[in-house]
């Protein structure tokens, strides 16, 4: 019988202060409302750009920034090209107002110059260094922003290029990539963006966007942790709903829930990759493979939480989807050699190295380690267990 269990070493997710109107700060495990305000040249932006802020009031136009519960991470969306789309940054709405729910600040940027090949484009990379910064020192709710290295940024299409350059100028927490034509970056460009640096990675693409989707070199030369969400039948613009009358999108494709699919697999990155302040146990709450677990809320949460999370749910539900989910994890731990050690030694070692204790057998407290698995220098990834065996009695 297992003893100690990864629940039991888990930190708890921090109460917010007294200036808070509940008794959590929203994250991706337990959601509120949203609310998104537009703004321009006019309030100093540099360029017109909507944001998206964490709410408890239910009318997201009207909705107020809800402030006083933690500092929240800022992600920055960069929206891809779509010809003929007058104001295209206004499409992305419902993926930024999913992670605006989770704890997040989602500026969506308009990006004029868009259509310009993200190599040959210094102006809209501009535009988006602009937009952090302005963010972090214009916006009138700055203050409830953690610091610049708390930041992600996600993008589609020739935006997810761009947010692909910009983390390697700029101190970033995680990237998302979805359908970045990255079959689109020639050598003479210079080595690709998402092969330059170790910042935590999510690249989805549909098996029909052929500029999108990364062969085994390719994907095998972006550094660890790498994840990916390949969906059957799906095509570059299949993140809209096919009733929203893009001028892009001009089939309805087999799978109509692609983007409500990959709304869950956002919120479940960003969670375990840059949580808001006072999560610092969500990580240890999310599945490597971005699959989000079942909720366990109280009822005032649950008042929050209608169709939250539901995405994926419904997407495995319809029999004309699939997606391929996988993930590959840095093996940067090293499993400490515990056999012999008196069982408080060798909880303290496993623990210092990152990892979780698992211990079955005597449970006197003069036992020692038995045996162990995985053996002591084993390189695995953090957070894997640690099972030791204890025997009682005098050492061999």
């Amino acid at each position: 019988m297992t003893d100690a269990t990864s629940d039991e070493i888990r930190p708890a997710a921090l109460t917010p202060p007294s200036t808070c109107a509940l008794g959590w700060q929203p994250s991706a495990l337990a959601p509120v409302f949203w609310g998104w305000r537009e703004y321009g040249p006019a309030d100093a932006a540099p360029t017109r750009v909507r944001v998206f802020h964490p709410s408890i009031d239910p009318t997201p136009n009207t909705a107020q920034l809800l402030s006083g519960c933690g500092k929240y991470p800022l992600i920055v969306f960069a929206h891809g090209n779509c010809d003929q789309d007058t104001n295209h940054y206004q499409r992305w709405f419902r993926t930024p107002a999913a992670l605006a729910r989770c704890g997040y600040i989602v500026a969506v940027p308009e990006l004029p110059d868009i259509h310009v090949h993200p190599a040959r484009s210094p102006g809209t990379q501009q535009v988006l260094a602009n937009t952090v910064t302005w963010m972090r020192q214009g916006w009138p709710g700055k203050a409830v922003l953690l610091p610049a290295g708390k930041t992600g940024l996600a993008g589609h299409s020739y935006g997810a290029l761009h947010a692909g350059i910009l983390a390697t100028r700029i101190q970033v927490a995680a990237v998302a990539s979805l359908s970045g034509v990255w079959n689109d970056w020639q050598s003479s460009y210079g080595t690709k963006p998402i092969h330059q640096g170790a910042v935590p990675r999510l690249l989805t693409w549909g098996v029909d966007d052929f500029d999108a989707t990364l062969d085994a070199p390719t994907w095998n030369a972006i550094a660890k942790p790498r994840h990916r969400a390949v969906y059957g039948g799906a095509d570059h613009y299949d993140y809209f709903p096919y009733n929203q009358n893009l001028p892009c999108r001009t089939s309805s494709g087999p799978c109509p829930h692609v983007g409500i699919a990959t709304d869950d697999l956002l919120m479940m990155f960003f969670g375990n990759y840059l949580p808001p302040e006072l999560w610092p146990d969500l990580p240890g709450r999310i599945p490597n493979n971005l699959v989000p677990p079942p909720l366990n809320l109280t009822p005032e949460q649950a008042f929050f939480a209608g169709g939250h999370l539901n995405g994926l749910t419904t997407f495995n539900a319809t029999s004309s989807c699939s997606v391929s989910l996988s993930v590959e994890l840095p093996l940067d731990k090293t499993v400490p050699h515990v056999r012999e050690m008196l069982r408080p030694q060798a909880d303290q070692a496993v623990r210092s190295a990152g990892l979780v204790p698992v211990f079955t057998g005597s449970s006197s407290s003069s036992a020692w380690v038995a045996s162990q698995s995985p053996a002591g220098g084993t390189k695995v990834i953090a957070d894997s267990t640690v099972s030791m065996t204890m025997q009682s009695g005098p050492l061999p």
